[in-house]
């Protein structure tokens, strides 16, 4: 038998490594350790991204916590020694936040020039990257030239926050040794900058939907009390005056009435004393902002009452001073052109009211007028319809007296009953009596809503025809007495005035060819005068009873 047997494999030497493999494996762990830190970084990032948007959502109506992660990360995410965000405020920047070593003073303004790095990436939309600031400064940028010695600043990396294309703030990130920002850190700042756009723009809307949604109810809230009161203005009045305070960001709100040449205060909403109480009116000129809106019939703003001289508003000036009053806003209330008020909402800082705050008040002021103009209207409405309804009245009793007339030509007492008793009825009054004269008294020939025990008194104690007696007056004088209370004011009366309760009196005349023949007297037990309507309603009945007594006397 033939076998065989294996021989044991030889193992290979090992060859040395040549320079070339080296490189090779050195090349491969650099380009991996760089493949990781890259996704080390990107992660780094979209956690920061993530985190500020997590953020943007939490905060719809706070910016502050929002820009102030987006310094951090803007800082830290670049290898930078600090980062500033900036705000545009009119026409200077604000830095609105800030994280790092190097000092800044939060809320100090600065200018917008091109002479600086800041200022000429937010005029240029663009972002802005200087190696060394300390060079560029001595040439391109002189304005940043203290700022760089104050602080050290050596490489700057700084671009724009564009809402629309328009720049709203800067990011800027800062390094105190020359150290240009890498391309990919460069992009990264321009992310930040676009997530602090959107967080600007997200609390903006929000504000705007909020502050929308406080002018809707505030505006709902006055046309429901102008519904609900369309006889009372004062209620519309107070929750306008409320409104326009809180919604305007006022320390108080006053709305002043014009009442011939004087403004009267007839609402008062807010902290402020005030020297002038509710009701209390001054002269309407252009001593005061309300005075010259009145007159003017413009919006005054005064931003600063301690800049203004004490003879441009010799009313308010002093008053001012003491309490501390420094921003004033007056907005007239205007009606076909016409000044009728004034709204007037005040602060004590200098802080002069946005436009939009103007633009909300001159609503406040419109939905005033509508209020008193719709109280106006609803008034007339009301006094058009007590007049037709007075005037029908009147007709129907004088329609009722001369069909009385022509059915009774030779019995005088139903016309004057009925006449009488439409005379009392038609003023409003309690009671009254027709008396005629004899020569020498007043003698009671009808009576109207008198007891028993009332009318024999009448009857037996006829009044003298004396001018201390009321009714005797208008007898003598041939012409209306009105008296507006009988138990002060009428001296030969006031015994009997006080006994039969009598207090506002009128005594009318009848008259046949301007000779008193009698008298028609009609009185109440309160303290009430009489109308003009109405006392021409009782000399009305007063020629109808002549008319009456004369026919009677012809027949």
């Amino acid at each position: 038998m033939v076998t065989t047997s294996k021989k044991a494999a030889k193992k290979p030497k090992a060859k040395a490594s040549s320079p070339l493999a080296k490189e090779s494996r050195s090349k491969q762990a650099q380009l991996t350790e760089e493949l990781r830190r890259e996704r080390d970084e990107a992660l780094e990032q979209l956690a920061a991204a993530s985190d500020i948007l997590r953020m943007i959502a939490r905060s719809p109506t706070d910016l502050q916590p929002v820009l102030a992660a987006i310094a951090e990360s803007a800082a830290k995410l670049c290898d930078a020694a600090d980062a500033v965000v900036w705000r545009v405020d009119g026409d200077v920047f604000r830095p609105a936040s800030h994280f790092g070593a190097i000092p800044t003073r939060v809320g100090r303004g600065q200018e917008v020039t091109r002479g600086t790095a800041v200022g000429r990436a937010f005029l240029d939309r663009q972002t802005i990257h200087i190696e060394d600031l300390a060079e560029a400064a001595k040439t391109e940028f002189p304005g940043s030239e203290p700022f760089q010695k104050r602080t050290g600043t050596r490489t700057f990396l700084c671009t724009p926050m564009l809402r629309e294309g328009v720049p709203i703030g800067l990011i800027a990130i800062r390094r105190t040794e020359i150290r240009p920002f890498t391309g990919r850190q460069i992009k990264l700042l321009e992310t930040f900058a676009d997530q602090a756009v959107i967080a600007i723009e997200n609390v903006r809307l929000f504000q705007e939907l909020k502050e929308s949604l406080e002018q809707q109810t505030a505006t709902s809230e006055i046309l429901g009390v102008i519904a609900s009161s369309p006889t009372d203005v004062q209620p519309v009045l107070d929750i306008v005056a409320k409104n326009a305070a809180r919604l305007c960001d006022a320390a108080d709100a006053q709305i002043l009435r014009v009442e011939g040449n004087l403004q009267r205060k007839v609402a008062i909403y807010g902290i402020l004393p005030h020297v002038r109480g509710l009701g209390d009116s001054r002269p309407i000129s252009r001593g005061s902002g309300s005075g010259r809106a009145i007159l003017e019939r413009r919006t005054i703003h005064i931003h600063d009452m301690a800049d203004e001289r004490e003879e441009d508003f010799p009313d308010v000036w002093r008053s001012d001073q003491s309490m501390g009053i420094r921003t004033t806003l007056t907005v007239p209330l205007l009606r076909e052109g016409a000044a009728i008020g004034a709204i007037v909402i005040r602060r004590q800082e200098v802080r002069p009211f946005s436009d939009k705050q103007i633009k909300l008040l001159e609503t406040f002021a419109d939905q005033a007028v509508i209020a008193i103009e719709n109280v106006r209207l609803f008034q007339e409405l009301q006094v058009r319809n007590r007049d037709l309804t007075e005037a029908l009245e009147q007709q129907t009793a004088t329609g009722e007296v001369l069909r009385v007339i022509a059915s009774s030509p030779t019995e005088l007492q139903p016309v004057l009953d009925t006449l009488l008793a439409n005379a009392v009825k038609l003023s409003g009054a309690k009671q009254g009596h027709i008396r005629r004269s004899d020569g020498e008294y007043l003698r009671v020939v009808a009576h109207y809503n008198e007891s028993p025990e009332r009318i024999a008194v009448l009857q037996s104690n006829p009044i003298p025809l004396r001018p201390d007696i009321p009714g005797a007056r208008a007898f003598l004088e041939g012409k209306p007495i009105h008296i507006l209370d009988a138990q002060v004011e009428a001296p030969g009366g006031q015994f009997l005035a006080r006994q039969t309760g009598v207090r506002t009196l009128l005594g009318v005349p009848l008259l046949r060819e301007g000779t008193s023949i009698g008298t028609i007297t009609i009185w109440r037990d309160v303290v009430e005068p009489f109308t003009d309507r109405q006392i021409d309603s009782v000399k009305t009945f007063a020629d109808q009873a002549v008319i009456a007594i004369e026919n009677v006397r012809l027949f």
